[in-house]
């Protein structure tokens, strides 16, 4: 089989690299014999490259299946296959496929690699329309194996199922796009998701905090401006004006006109969103700049245009993550992160937005407000745009949700800060066995509903402590039990302090691995002003934090989040609008580790916490010894008249 190129410039000899690769006899034809020849150099070195990894072997015989030639009409004659990859010009692509109808076999397959202009309208030009089809390579094609497929409004099944065929027979997955629409799929989504990161540009943000969002939060390979500076900051303006020409409602953003037009188009100009010193020069972007802005407000516009193709049956959910995924190096799909932060956010910002500026494009599609409104809220609710293992339990004021491949615990005490009493303890017990003991629950979360983390334990449960033997038998009973739990469990948990942590709140969080806390987030260990001692800050916390500790032991002064951070009892520290969000994100990222190892992380973790079960049950006798003193009824007295109301759940 003889593959044609039409085109050499950077797309077209990638594809004949790739073509030649597989095995197939390539003619690369251009009107231009430098370009030709500058083509020819960039795949010999390209696959001399290769060979010399050892990914392939015979890397002259694989050169010596590329021909080139400037007779396009020719090189048509001899055609099984035809790709052009040639300037995005209709008149151009035109000329091109009027030659091809011409010259090439009737059964010949005419695809194009176009981006931007219909397949319909290419095909207009030709005889054989049923035989015109999309066929989108994505820049470089060496490495990304994937291609969009396009249906003209007259492509038959027969040529989308050869090009099916070829596709594969070249190494490449593939998306099909149903019907012939503007920007085809991956286009559309990029730049619904592109023009918002502009716009909140122009609303005041900076291109690093926008890219330090989508890098260490959504996971994404590189940030959205440093794409744009690399493909060129004039390319995407043409894009936008093409498909915008052609029927895509979008309203190009002022400040990408003003960039074009000052010629500041990114690496090739060395000044776009980012300034370069040379051509291999990176963007510095710091990972303190992530929380800044939620990954969800950038990717909620490329998710109503999924909805919307979705909808009109232009692509299906699994395609558009395949895509968004294989293409556009997402490391799930944008409807796989809809369904992880939960449709209703994405409606609210979306109305939000369309609010804020006005614009008919942030008018929530049909399908996602027809889906909120039936709770298809996503991995939260068991259905979203995929369905998920779902299950909701209470074990007393504890609330227990598996979310697929996460639980979700809640302290559910609000009126009382999330006190530990009783019931929370042995909730709390219960829930954490349930995740333990559930094979596809991955990752815990742990929370507190309303203003508090966990205020610590319960005074009123405290306070009715009449004897050593009613402490010894609640600690023995109740809360060991739940300390033992922690101290020995396989999976990761990752807490979000939204407010206060105290005393038992606080201690809690030493079995934690990764604790994400607000900025309003406080955290003490007060046990002493009541004439007790923290049993697990001044025996394990002493040996995780050393004397650092002390000061809070001692004297109960609160710390903040800061603090806590320096302590090393927190690790991240969000806006308190973004912390489900980021627990939902380090459940990502946990999740991408192998079970197996992250079990044999945690029990390596867990045999060192072993190391202190000393110190900690003789801190737990102390406590015991201390509960019938008359220090400690009257601290407790005094605590609760002497502190803030917020303070009375410990």
């Amino acid at each position: 089989m003889k593959v044609l190129v039409v085109g050499a410039g950077t797309m077209g000899h990638g594809i004949a690299e790739v073509c030649a690769l597989s095995g197939f006899e390539v003619i690369l034809c251009d009107i231009n014999e430098d370009v030709l020849k500058n083509a020819m150099n960039r795949i010999v070195w390209s696959v001399r490259k290769l060979e010399s990894k050892g990914k392939i072997k015979k890397s002259d015989e694989i050169i010596k299946k590329i021909k080139t030639t400037t007779d396009l009409a020719n090189a048509a004659k001899e055609a099984d296959f035809v790709i052009e990859a040639v300037v995005e010009k209709t008149e151009v692509k035109h000329e091109i496929f009027k030659i091809l109808d011409e010259n090439c076999r009737e059964n010949v397959i005419l695809s194009t690699n176009t981006s931007t202009i219909p397949i319909t309208d290419i095909a207009s030009v030709t005889g054989r329309k049923d035989r015109v089809v999309g066929l989108h390579f994505f820049n470089p094609p060496t490495l990304i194996k994937l291609v969009e497929i396009i249906k003209g409004e007259e492509t038959c099944d027969e040529t989308v199922k050869k090009t099916i065929e070829f596709a594969r027979s070249i190494g490449m997955d593939y998306v099909l796009v149903e019907k012939d629409v503007p920007g085809f799929l991956i286009n559309r989504i990029n730049i619904r998701v592109f023009v918002e990161a502009i716009r909140l540009l122009e609303e005041g943000f900076k291109p690093e905090q926008i890219d330090a969002s989508v890098k260490y939060r959504a996971g994404l390979p590189m940030g959205l401006f440093e794409v744009v500076d690399f493909s060129g900051v004039d390319t995407v303006y043409n894009v936008l004006q093409e498909v915008r020409k052609r029927g895509f409602e979008v309203v190009v953003p002022e400040m990408l006109e003003n960039m074009v037009r000052e010629g500041r188009l990114g690496m090739k100009t060395g000044k776009g969103f980012y300034e370069y010193s040379g051509f291999y020069a990176r963007a510095k972007i710091s990972k303190d700049l992530a929380y800044t802005i939620n990954p969800i407000q950038i990717l909620a516009p490329g998710i109503n245009e999924a909805a919307w193709l979705i909808r009109n049956g232009i692509a299906t959910r699994e395609d558009i993550d395949k895509a968004t995924v294989k293409g556009m190096g997402y490391p799930k799909g944008i409807l796989d992160f809809a369904d992880s932060y939960g449709l209703d956010r994405v409606v609210v910002v979306l109305e939000t937005r369309k609010g804020k500026t006005g614009l008919k494009e942030y008018i929530p599609d049909p399908l996602l407000t027809e889906m909120k409104e039936k709770k298809k809220l996503g991995k939260k609710t068991g259905e979203g745009f995929y369905k998920w293992n779902y299950e909701l339990l209470d074990f007393g004021p504890v609330r227990y949700e598996k979310r697929h491949n996460y639980a979700m615990i809640t302290m559910r005490r609000p009126e009382k800060l999330n006190a530990l009493n009783e019931e929370m303890w042995k909730g709390l017990t219960e829930a954490f066995r349930r995740a333990k003991e559930d094979k596809d629950v991955r990752a815990v979360v742990i929370t507190g509903e309303g203003r508090a983390f966990c205020a610590g334990d319960d005074i009123a449960v405290m306070g009715s402590w009449k004897s050593f033997r009613d402490g010894v038998e609640f600690f023995d009973n109740v809360a060991m039990p739940l300390v033992d739990e922690l101290a020995n469990y396989d999976k990761p948990i990752i807490a979000l302090v939204n407010g206060n942590a105290f005393g038992g709140g606080m201690e809690l969080n030493m079995f934690f691995d990764i604790v994400i806390a607000s900025e309003d987030a406080s955290f003490s260990i007060p046990e002493g002003l009541i004439g007790a001692i923290p049993p697990l800050a001044s025996s394990f916390g002493y040996a995780l934090f050393g004397r650092k500790i002390a000061k809070y032991a001692l004297t109960g002064d609160p710390m903040d989040p800061m603090e806590a951070r320096e302590l090393g009892l927190v690790d991240v520290i969000v806006p308190k609008q973004c912390l489900e969000d980021a627990g939902i994100e380090y459940v990502d990222k946990v999740c991408r580790v192998a079970p197996l190892a992250a079990r044999a992380i945690k029990k390596s973790m867990n045999a060192v916490r072993q190391l202190y079960r000393n110190p900690l049950e003789i801190a737990g006798r102390e406590i015991e010894l201390l509960i019938p003193t008359e220090d400690f009824s009257e601290g407790m007295k005094a605590f609760v008249q002497k502190r803030r109301p917020e303070w009375k759940g410990k």
